[in-house]
């Protein structure tokens, strides 16, 4: 079994006994950071407490497949745009330096007028931001 499923597998167990519950989250940390390390994260991009990498390759990917989802499905304001907004803050939180006047939701949503355009037809999702945005009171 790959080293990543079984991981996942483990962490959505969570333990009804506390000290069985801190020792598990601990466990996890340390199986994140061996993950890390055999993948070539270097070692000062890893969050010691948690195991993730907070590598500038990490926050590309991140921020990338953020990106590519809007560009193909648009972004409601109830989903994509709170969502997209939760996961830049956490960057923001351990990579400030990323961050800073990189605004991933206009690069996304002008990427998703370029698609639908690129379609020639019209955006079929009714909660779309871009093609059917709330009117204003």
């Amino acid at each position: 079994m790959r080293a990543n499923i079984l991981l996942m597998h483990y962490a959505r167990r969570p333990l009804d006994c506390p000290v069985c519950e801190a020792d598990r989250l601990t466990s996890m940390a340390d199986a994140r950071i061996a993950i890390c390390v055999a993948s070539g994260v270097a070692i000062e991009d890893i969050d010691s407490t948690t195991g993730y990498n907070h590598s500038r390759a990490a926050y590309d990917r991140v921020r990338a497949s953020w990106i590519d989802l809007i560009r193909q499905h648009g972004a409601s304001e109830f989903h994509e745009v709170r969502d997209i907004e939760w996961a830049r803050g956490l960057w923001a939180e351990k990579r400030p330096e990323f961050v800073e006047d990189d605004d991933w939701l206009t690069e996304a949503l002008d990427a998703h007028k370029e698609f639908i355009a690129s379609l020639g037809r019209p955006c079929r999702r009714t909660t779309c931001l871009v093609h059917f945005p709330a009117p204003t009171l």
